[in-house]
């Protein structure tokens, strides 16, 4: 969790992690190439609209969350974002080229 930031990016409940985190990945597992990208606004507008998990209402703030969980735990490997949404690399080098701006641009911050 982030100070200051407790609500919005606290852990996973187990209702996400079961769940919705499942069906994101499921989306996502097709979203192969820069081309094929999804905005987050997409992704929650198709969830919430879909009813698949009920009364659950996902935000963008738990939508970040639950791609953070997806990275960190490797449910999907690759899983990237651009200004033109989330997709998966379609290649290594496109995977590293990514960690490496991050990189940098951490680097910038510090």
């Amino acid at each position: 969790m982030l100070t200051g930031f407790e609500e919005i990016t606290q852990e996973l409940t187990n209702f996400e992690k079961e769940q919705a985190l499942p069906l994101i990945v499921a989306g996502l597992r097709s979203k192969v190439g820069k081309a094929n990208s999804v905005t987050g606004s997409i992704i929650i507008e198709k969830v919430n609209e879909s009813k698949r998990l009920g009364s659950y209402k996902l935000n963008g703030a738990r939508l970040r969350k639950i791609i953070n969980v997806i990275r960190k735990e490797n449910h999907l490997s690759g899983v990237l974002s651009s200004s033109k949404g989330y997709y998966v690399a379609e290649t290594l080098e496109e995977y590293e080229r990514c960690l490496e701006s991050l990189k940098q641009r951490l680097r910038e911050q510090q």
